[in-house]
């Protein structure tokens, strides 16, 4: 039934709760799997990752979850945004069209260079005053300019942040690519992608 409830049409700017949970998990127990056709759960699976394509999914039927794979999993972990798929960072724009019904959607946004601190967090902060309701949640691998080999990390709910240095360093000849993840509500990754860019450091631009 998970189609109905992500079809579910709310009054204008309230959020549809299926799409919200979705956004918010880390791990999805795709329930009743047997009850459905192999081209059913794949036409579901592939919407699910359009609203949150970093959450794992996990097939049970009658419930039946593997336990290792949902307790003591550190879900909440910071580095997580270094373990997702390189083609996730890809443009999404022909996926998108495939589900643009659903007002949540996962973005993903890379590219090489070190940032300008505070270009970036002046830009973060505008971010979540203007667009904190609709940030599910956020995630980011970064290279500052000044800050040596020093890899930072961050990953937010809201407006909460978390944000500090990785345990690993960029290693010796490792190429500076910087990782976003965003999940929200009626994201413009050509926008975002624009205004993160405009944070990287131009030696001719020292300040």
């Amino acid at each position: 039934h998970l189609n109905q409830h992500l079809d579910e049409v709310k009054p204008e700017g309230a959020v549809n709760e299926a799409q919200q949970q979705v956004a918010f998990a880390d791990k999805i127990l795709l329930n009743k799997v047997d009850l459905v056709t192999e081209d059913e759960k794949k036409a579901l699976k592939a919407r699910l990752a359009n609203l949150n394509k970093f959450a794992t999914v996990i097939e049970t039927e009658r419930s039946r979850a593997p336990l290792d794979a949902i307790l003591k999993s550190d879900s909440f972990n910071m580095e997580s945004i270094l373990t997702h798929a390189p083609d996730f960072f890809e443009d999404q724009e022909e996926e998108k069209k495939e589900h643009n019904l659903d007002l949540v959607q996962s973005v993903g946004i890379q590219f090489k260079g070190s940032l300008h601190a505070q270009w970036f967090n002046m830009f973060m902060m505008d971010l979540l005053k203007d667009r904190a309701a609709d940030l599910y949640r956020t995630k980011g691998l970064l290279s500052f300019h000044g800050q040596g080999d020093t890899k930072f990390v961050f990953q937010g709910v809201h407006e909460q942040i978390n944000f500090g240095p990785a345990k690993n360093p960029w290693a010796e000849g490792e190429e500076r690519i910087n990782k976003f993840v965003f999940i929200g509500k009626n994201l413009d990754r050509k926008e975002l992608t624009k205004s993160l860019m405009e944070c990287i450091y131009k030696e001719d631009e020292k300040k």
